[in-house]
């Protein structure tokens, strides 16, 4: 495994705020791409992906997405820090009726850590208004809606801390956000469960 990877896979943090720049076309093709070639169960294929970039749009999903649970709503982007793309994860019907939902989350972090590779932050967001979003953009109904991926220029570098007990994220004073993560000697088992 290439270190760098590693190290990516280490860095990687759900972003929600970002700066208005525009992200290439180009890049987020690359990312899906990289989604594309992750494990599929039977090798079924299942996955397909819409790119949401068009400034009306995203502002009509925008109220469609709920942000940052724990926070709520001290952590929902203002319009200045919105998502300047998403990728919608789109399960087509007509390829399997019992989609393997490892499929999704194989592809979703393959597209995430190319994200982070070309310099964006994302966050995968599940908790989604469905309906309205198939209504807004006409999602025909051989398409299941998994869920979506924020994405844009990170304007926030969420700091990662170890606790076996808090899995709550937090702000602190200066509004910095803090991601707790479970160490690995409390998730780990080797050869037997202790």
């Amino acid at each position: 495994m290439s270190r760098d990877l590693y190290r990516f896979i280490l860095k990687r943090r759900s972003i929600r705020l970002f700066k208005q720049k525009k992200v290439p076309l180009s890049v987020i093709k690359k990312s899906i791409d990289a989604g594309r070639l992750a494990p599929s169960a039977a090798n079924l294929q299942f996955l397909e992906y819409l790119i949401i970039t068009e400034s009306s749009l995203r502002d009509k999903i925008f109220p469609l997405t709920r942000w940052a649970g724990y926070l709520w709503p001290k952590r929902v982007p203002p319009k200045d820090k919105r998502p300047t793309a998403y990728i919608i994860i789109l399960i087509n019907k007509k390829k399997t009726k019992n989609p393997d939902l490892r499929d999704v989350g194989a592809a979703g972090q393959n597209i995430i850590l190319s994200l982070l590779y070309f310099g964006l932050g994302s966050c995968w967001i599940a908790s989604i208004d469905r309906v309205n979003i198939r209504k807004l953009i006409k999602i025909p109904k051989n398409f299941e809606i998994d869920s979506m991926i924020a994405l844009g220029y990170p304007d926030e570098s969420p700091r990662l801390e170890t606790s076996s007990k808090n899995v709550k994220y937090w702000l602190d004073k200066r509004g910095d956000l803090h991601v707790p993560k479970r160490p690995l000697r409390s998730i780990l088992h080797h050869n037997r469960i202790r």
